[in-house]
């Protein structure tokens, strides 16, 4: 592989905006959330008309306001970008689903490996440090007092605020993401080894990443070279072959998703849009650049979408910036259905071809959603070569392999304030058993 030049990172990195062709590109690190059918700009050649009504699932109706307009979440309503819901097709305008399909693997066979609830509390664990922050909640790293020499003790611990999650109507999307994150175990996927909750958070314990963002790395790079890219795509396209196995659709794929480990693979993280879907689901969620032209459309999607955003990000690590961005959101989608790229003239003939084949509008013809599934994008010239067998044992020398100097290294994140007693007020004292505060069986988090 080609060498990387990429400067040490340093402890207080903070990203600039990119300058692009006299624009300022700097992605929203927030992803967006619809609850219903918006208006998107319409596509040359695209019709509103179907052959015959198809009613969509009660879980996926959009809720409505009295007027009969469908209803946003207070995120979107709060967001800089509002988009127009004037003349948004009505579900029953939805084109008809196509046959469901079995799953080659079921997830609900597959072993629980998380810890059962009630084994751990908060008050197990030692903060260390601030990771990051979201929407509704917090990624702290954290070591647990009680574990024995020898043992695991440093973990990612995502907190999640009970009352936002309810109010930004996420309950499914967090309920999913524990389900599949419970069964899931791959060498590109962040590991999850526990739940709990208390009267005002649901915490998750999951593997610390040391290595950081690849959104970071591109950042200071400014672009990485075929070779690179080839390598983190590879190991991108394994994890979402092994997802898409159980129908499993990830949904926000981007560089701020994607963490380096010590040997300098990655890990997909934030599972917080994770689906189960065998034929297509209707929710509109994810973050702008990335988004496929079928999501836009409300015309529901699946795994196809999974593969459009390979295409943007197998873009955005060669190019350094994503092929559709705006200062506002519709202008995205607006470009997005458009179609219209900015190519390079030093992008080569078969990167240019890949990105083209991820990014075809037609989802029938869109590489890895054709009938030869996932091997279709294996068996792409553009990865000759790659032994992916050797590559799932993690047995090729990784392009770049982050500095840390111990287990509960964070140089390579930034530092965020620690979080206050009132939002955690468990560090300090326990709580009483959670039963005693409410039934669990009618929370809607009862799971965890």
């Amino acid at each position: 592989m080609d060498k990387l030049l990429v400067p040490t990172p340093q402890p207080t990195f903070s990203p600039a905006p990119v300058d692009v062709h006299g624009q300022s590109f700097h992605r929203q690190s927030v992803p967006v959330i619809y609850e219903g059918p918006m208006t998107p700009p319409v596509s040359p050649g695209h019709s509103e008309d179907c052959s015959q009504d198809a009613k969509l699932p009660d879980h996926e109706m959009p809720p409505s306001q009295p007027d009969g307009v469908p209803a946003f979440s207070d995120s979107l309503a709060q967001a800089s970008h509002p988009i127009c819901l004037l003349g948004a097709p009505t579900p029953q305008e939805q084109c008809p689903v196509t046959p469901p399909s079995k799953p080659a693997r079921l997830l609900e066979d597959e072993p629980v490996h998380v810890a059962q609830s009630g084994v751990l509390k908060l008050s197990d664990f030692e903060v260390r440090g601030a990771l990051g922050t979201g929407t509704f909640g917090r990624v702290l790293l954290v070591c647990l007092k009680t574990a024995t020499p020898g043992s695991r003790n440093i973990f990612a611990m995502k907190v999640l605020r009970k009352s936002e999650i309810v109010r930004l109507r996420q309950v499914e999307h967090v309920n999913a993401e524990r389900y599949i994150l419970s069964r899931v175990r791959h060498a590109f996927i962040v590991d999850l080894f526990a739940t709990f909750q208390d009267s005002l958070n649901i915490y998750m314990l999951m593997s610390y990443i040391p290595g950081g963002e690849l959104f970071t790395h591109l950042r200071r790079a400014q672009r990485f070279t075929p070779d690179v890219s080839r390598f983190y795509l590879a190991n991108i396209i394994l994890a979402l072959k092994y997802l898409h196995s159980f129908n499993i659709i990830y949904r926000d794929l981007k560089p701020e998703n994607l963490l380096l480990d010590s040997c300098g693979y990655l890990r997909l993280t934030d599972f917080g849009f994770s689906k189960v879907v065998d034929d297509r689901t209707w929710t509109l969620c994810g973050t702008p650049e990335y988004l496929a032209p079928e999501i836009i459309q409300s015309e529901g999607h699946g795994k196809a979408a999974d593969w459009w955003a390979c295409g943007i990000l197998c873009y955005e690590m060669l190019v350094g910036y994503p092929p559709f961005f705006d200062e506002t959101a519709y202008g995205i989608y607006d470009k997005i259905l458009k179609g219209n790229i900015h190519w390079p003239r030093n992008m080569d003939r078969l990167s240019r071809e890949l990105i083209k084949a991820f990014l075809h509008p037609d989802r029938s013809k869109r590489l890895g959603n054709m009938i030869g599934g996932p091997q279709d994008v294996l068996d792409h010239p553009w990865f000759r070569g790659v032994d992916w067998d050797a590559l799932e044992r993690r047995e090729i020398k990784a392009p770049l392999v982050p500095h840390t100097s111990s287990f509960d290294d964070t140089r390579h994140f930034l530092h965020h304030p620690f979080p206050s007693l009132h939002d955690m007020p468990g560090l300090r004292m326990e709580e009483p058993p959670l039963h005693h505060i409410l039934e669990p069986t009618t929370s809607p988090f009862h799971e965890f």
